[in-house]
Protein backbone atom coordinates (compact mmCIF):
# COMPACT_ATOMS: atom_id res chain seq x y z
CA UNK A 1 0.00 0.00 0.00
CA UNK A 2 2.41 2.55 1.31
CA UNK A 3 4.79 1.49 -1.34
CA UNK A 4 3.34 2.54 -4.28
CA UNK A 5 2.32 5.81 -2.92
CA UNK A 6 6.68 6.04 -2.75
CA UNK A 7 7.00 5.29 -6.43
CA UNK A 8 8.08 8.79 -7.23
CA UNK A 9 9.87 9.30 -10.61
CA UNK A 10 12.80 11.71 -10.99
CA UNK A 11 16.21 11.98 -12.84
CA UNK A 12 18.70 10.77 -12.38
CA UNK A 13 22.62 8.42 -13.31
CA UNK A 14 21.95 4.59 -13.19
CA UNK A 15 25.81 4.22 -12.76
CA UNK A 16 25.37 6.38 -9.57
CA UNK A 17 27.12 4.40 -6.75
CA UNK A 18 24.38 2.82 -4.03
CA UNK A 19 25.45 4.43 -1.00
CA UNK A 20 26.64 2.42 2.04
CA UNK A 21 23.57 2.73 4.23
CA UNK A 22 21.15 1.34 1.42
CA UNK A 23 20.04 -2.15 0.87
CA UNK A 24 21.81 -4.04 -2.08
CA UNK A 25 19.30 -3.90 -4.99
CA UNK A 26 19.13 -7.59 -4.25
CA UNK A 27 18.27 -7.78 -0.68
CA UNK A 28 15.69 -5.06 -1.21
CA UNK A 29 13.93 -6.64 -3.50
CA UNK A 30 13.52 -10.00 -1.22
CA UNK A 31 12.53 -7.43 1.16
CA UNK A 32 9.80 -6.23 -0.90
CA UNK A 33 8.47 -9.43 -2.00
CA UNK A 34 8.12 -10.47 1.45
CA UNK A 35 6.61 -7.23 2.34
CA UNK A 36 3.97 -7.12 -0.68
CA UNK A 37 2.79 -10.75 0.71
CA UNK A 38 2.72 -9.78 4.05
CA UNK A 39 0.18 -6.38 3.00
CA UNK A 40 -1.97 -8.84 0.41
CA UNK A 41 -2.54 -11.58 3.90
CA UNK A 42 -3.52 -8.19 5.66
CA UNK A 43 -6.09 -7.27 2.57
CA UNK A 44 -7.47 -10.74 2.99
CA UNK A 45 -7.28 -10.73 6.77
CA UNK A 46 -9.41 -6.92 7.28
CA UNK A 47 -12.60 -8.51 6.91
CA UNK A 48 -12.25 -10.31 9.50
CA UNK A 49 -11.43 -7.31 11.96
CA UNK A 50 -9.61 -4.45 10.97
CA UNK A 51 -7.85 -4.29 14.54
CA UNK A 52 -5.86 -8.15 14.40
CA UNK A 53 -5.56 -7.55 10.79
CA UNK A 54 -3.72 -4.44 11.53
CA UNK A 55 -1.59 -6.19 14.61
CA UNK A 56 -0.48 -8.64 12.22
CA UNK A 57 0.43 -6.82 9.57
CA UNK A 58 2.86 -4.80 12.01
CA UNK A 59 3.85 -7.91 13.50
CA UNK A 60 4.89 -9.14 9.90
CA UNK A 61 7.01 -6.03 9.36
CA UNK A 62 8.73 -6.42 12.61
CA UNK A 63 9.38 -9.90 11.35
CA UNK A 64 10.91 -8.98 8.05
CA UNK A 65 13.30 -5.91 9.59
CA UNK A 66 14.14 -8.73 11.92
CA UNK A 67 14.93 -11.67 9.46
CA UNK A 68 16.72 -9.16 7.11
CA UNK A 69 18.86 -7.62 10.72
CA UNK A 70 17.25 -3.90 9.68
CA UNK A 71 15.65 -1.53 11.21
CA UNK A 72 12.21 0.15 9.80
CA UNK A 73 14.21 3.33 9.25
CA UNK A 74 17.00 1.37 6.76
CA UNK A 75 14.01 0.29 5.17
CA UNK A 76 12.59 3.71 5.03
CA UNK A 77 15.60 4.87 3.38
CA UNK A 78 16.30 2.64 1.46
CA UNK A 79 12.94 2.71 -0.27
CA UNK A 80 13.10 6.94 -0.31
CA UNK A 81 16.84 6.24 -2.01
CA UNK A 82 15.14 3.67 -5.07
CA UNK A 83 11.78 5.93 -5.34
CA UNK A 84 14.24 8.91 -5.85
CA UNK A 85 15.90 6.45 -8.38
CA UNK A 86 13.02 4.92 -10.64
CA UNK A 87 14.97 2.90 -12.87
CA UNK A 88 16.42 0.81 -10.55
CA UNK A 89 13.45 0.93 -8.66
CA UNK A 90 11.67 -0.42 -11.69
CA UNK A 91 14.22 -3.38 -12.50
CA UNK A 92 13.73 -4.40 -8.73
CA UNK A 93 9.46 -4.47 -8.96
CA UNK A 94 10.36 -6.18 -12.42
CA UNK A 95 12.30 -9.23 -10.68
CA UNK A 96 9.72 -8.85 -7.40
CA UNK A 97 6.74 -9.47 -9.85
CA UNK A 98 8.76 -12.16 -11.78
CA UNK A 99 9.20 -13.74 -8.07
CA UNK A 100 5.96 -13.65 -7.34
CA UNK A 101 4.34 -14.85 -10.61
CA UNK A 102 6.86 -18.12 -10.72
CA UNK A 103 5.85 -19.11 -6.79
CA UNK A 104 2.23 -18.49 -7.93
CA UNK A 105 2.44 -20.68 -10.89
CA UNK A 106 4.46 -23.56 -8.53
CA UNK A 107 1.27 -23.00 -6.12
CA UNK A 108 -1.39 -23.41 -8.96
CA UNK A 109 0.26 -25.68 -11.93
Amino acid sequence: MFIVICLLFSCSNSDEKIPENILSENTFESILKEIHLAEATFELHKTKGMGKAKNELANSYQNIYSEYAISEEEFKLTLEYYSNHPEKLEKIYDKVLEELIKERTTLNP
